[in-house]
C-alpha cells in the first residue's frame, strides 16, 4: 500500500515545472567548460584574411562606424568577385578580432548564445502559441534538443569556435529561427506590438535571404510549401501580413543566387549538375544522418521526447494529419541542406557544412517526433479522455518512468562513454583538454605570437603550436611565408613576412 501511495504521488513531486528547471540548469552547465575554454582561442585562416580591413579601420579610426562601413564596403566587394551571400560576407568582415585579439573569445558566447536563444524563441512559438502546449513541458523537448544539439555536434570547431566559419553557418541559421518565430509571433500579436515584430521580421527576412545559401535555400522552401498551403486553404488575406517579410526574404535570396561574385567562384571550383545535386543530396541525407550522427545520444532523445509531446498533445484541438507527408518533408529539408554544397563543390566534407546540416537534422527530427506523436495520440484517444485531460498538465506516472529512465540511462551511458572516448560530448572534449594542459599551453604560445606580431618587426619567426586542441584548433600559418595564410596575417598587422621556424616543426 505504501508503495502504491509514493507511485501515485509521483506526478505531485515531479511536475512539468520542477522537471524544465532541472533540465535548463543541466543545459547551462554543459555549456560552461565550452565557455571557460574559449578564453585560449585566437582567430585563424579567414578571420585574418577576410578582417583586415575592419581591423585596419579600428587601429586607425577607432570608430566603430567606420568600422561598419569598412565590412560593407568588404561585402560589396565579395559580392562582385567572390561569393553573393552579402550578409555572411559583412559578418565575417566583421571578426571579434579586429577590435583586439582577446575579443575573440567572445566567438563561442556569440555562437551558443544565438543558437540557444533563436531555438528556445522558434519552437516556444510552435509550442506554446500555435498548439497551446504547456510552457514547461515544451521548455523541457528544447532544453533536450538543445542539449544534444551542442553536445553532439559535428565540426565542433568550425561551428563555435572558428569566428568565420561559426558566423556563417550557425550564426546566420539562428537568424533563420529567429525570423520564423517573429512569423508565428505576427499572427497572434496585435497593434504595435504586430507592426514591430512585421517591422523586424522584413529586416531579418532580407538579411537571411542574404546569408550562407544552404539556409537560405531551406527557408525559400519552407515559405514557399507555407504560401502553397495558404492558397490551397484559402487563407491568404487572414494572413496577407506576410507578404512584406516573405517578399523581403525572396529579394535577398535573389540578390544573393544573383551575384556575379558566384559565377567568379563557380568557375574555380567543379560541382555537379543541379539534377544529381538533388539526389546526392537525399543519398548524403541517409549517409551522414543514419549511418554516422544517429548514435545512442540520439535514439535516446527519441525515447525521452515521446512521453513529453504525448503529455503536450493533450490540449491542441490539432488532428496532426498526414503524418507521412510531414515526415517526407522533413527529410527532404534536411537533403536540400546539402544541396547547394553538393551543386557548387561535388561534397559537403567541410566540418561548418556538417555542423550546421546536423543542427538542422536534430530540429527537424524533433518536430517530426513531435507532429508524428500527436497523431498516434489524436487516433487512440476516446472523446470522454480527451475531454478529462483538457486541462490537465502534470506527468502521468508512466510518463514520469519513461523520464526518470531515460535520463538515468544517459547518464549511466555517459559515463560508461566518457571514460574511454573523454572527447564524445562537446563538454567532455573542453574538460579534458583543459584537465590537460594543451587549451592552456595553445592559447599561451599564440598569445606570445601576437606579443611578436604587435612588436613593430616586419620579419617575424615563430615557433610551432606546441599542441593542438581538439576544440580550438582549425588552421595555422606555415613554414612557407608565401602561403595564402601567411600573408593574411601580414596584411592583418601589417608585416612584411611571417613564417614558422622550419627547424622545430611538430609533427
Amino acid at each position: 500500500m505504501k508503495s502504491k501511495k509514493w507511485i501515485e504521488k509521483l506526478p505531485i513531486w515531479i511536475t512539468p515545472k520542477r522537471l524544465s528547471v532541472f533540465l535548463t540548469i543541466m543545459y547551462i552547465i554543459s555549456l560552461i567548460p565550452l565557455l571557460w575554454i574559449g578564453w585560449y582561442n585566437y582567430p585563424s585562416a579567414d578571420d585574418y584574411s577576410i578582417g583586415s580591413n575592419c581591423r585596419l579601420a579600428w587601429i586607425n579610426s577607432h570608430n566603430i562606424f567606420k568600422v561598419i562601413g569598412a565590412g560593407i564596403a568588404r561585402s560589396i566587394e565579395d559580392w562582385i568577385t567572390w561569393m553573393g551571400y552579402f550578409t555572411s560576407n559583412f559578418l565575417m568582415a566583421m571578426p571579434p578580432s579586429s577590435f583586439g585579439e582577446r575579443v575573440y573569445v567572445l566567438t563561442v558566447w556569440i555562437m551558443l548564445g544565438m543558437l540557444s536563444f533563436s531555438t528556445l524563441y522558434f519552437l516556444h512559438g510552435i509550442f506554446v502559441k500555435v498548439f497551446k502546449a504547456d510552457k514547461y513541458v515544451s521548455r523541457c523537448v528544447i532544453m533536450l534538443m538543445l542539449f544534444i544539439t551542442v553536445q553532439c555536434m559535428v565540426g565542433r570547431v568550425e561551428a563555435f569556435y572558428w569566428y568565420s566559419g561559426a558566423v556563417n553557418y550557425i550564426f546566420v541559421h539562428s537568424m533563420s529561427l529567429f525570423f520564423y518565430g517573429l512569423l508565428i509571433s505576427i499572427i497572434y500579436d496585435k497593434g504595435k506590438k504586430r507592426i514591430f515584430n512585421l517591422i523586424i521580421a522584413s529586416c531579418l527576412g532580407f538579411f537571411t535571404g542574404g546569408g550562407n545559401q544552404m539556409t537560405a535555400l531551406n527557408v525559400a522552401i519552407v515559405l514557399v510549401i507555407a504560401a502553397g498551403a495558404l492558397a490551397y486553404k484559402k487563407k491568404w488575406k487572414e494572413y496577407k501580413a506576410f507578404a512584406l517579410p516573405m517578399g523581403m526574404f525572396f529579394l535577398g535570396f535573389l540578390l544573393n543566387i544573383a551575384a556575379p561574385g558566384n559565377r567568379v567562384r563557380g568557375s574555380s571550383v567543379s560541382g555537379v549538375n543541379p539534377i544529381k545535386a538533388v539526389f546526392v543530396s537525399f543519398y548524403y541525407c541517409l549517409d551522414y544522418c543514419i549511418s554516422e550522427w544517429s548514435g545512442w545520444p540520439v535514439a535516446l532523445l527519441i525515447l525521452v521526447l515521446v512521453p513529453l509531446f504525448w503529455n503536450m498533445a493533450r490540449k491542441t484541438k490539432f488532428k496532426f494529419p498526414c503524418p507521412i507527408v510531414i515526415v517526407i518533408l522533413g527529410y527532404c529539408l534536411v537533403s536540400a541542406m546539402m544541396t547547394p554544397p553538393v551543386f557548387a563543390l561535388g561534397n559537403v566534407e567541410a566540418d561548418r557544412l556538417k555542423a550546421l546540416t546536423f543542427t538542422m537534422y536534430i530540429l527537424v527530427l524533433t518536430l517530426c517526433i513531435g507532429y508524428v506523436t500527436g497523431w498516434v495520440r489524436k487516433k487512440t484517444e476516446k472523446g470522454n479522455e480527451e475531454k478529462k485531460n483538457a486541462g490537465e498538465s502534470r506527468f502521468a506516472v508512466n510518463e514520469i518512468w519513461c523520464l526518470f529512465s531515460c535520463l538515468l540511462f544517459f547518464a549511466f551511458a555517459s559515463i560508461v562513454t566518457v571514460i574511454p572516448e573523454p572527447h564524445y560530448f562537446t563538454a567532455s572534449s573542453a574538460m579534458a583538454d583543459l584537465a590537460d594542459g594543451s587549451a592552456r599551453d595553445y592559447g599561451n604560445a599564440l598569445k606570445e605570437r601576437m606579443e611578436l606580431y604587435q612588436s613593430g618587426e616586419k620579419n617575424v619567426v615563430v615557433e610551432p603550436l606546441p599542441c593542438h586542441p581538439r576544440l580550438l584548433y582549425f588552421s595555422d600559418i606555415k613554414e612557407d611565408p608565401e602561403d595564402w595564410e601567411n600573408k593574411a596575417l601580414c596584411r592583418f598587422y601589417g608585416m612584411e613576412s611571417v613564417m614558422v621556424r622550419k627547424d622545430s616543426q611538430n609533427e
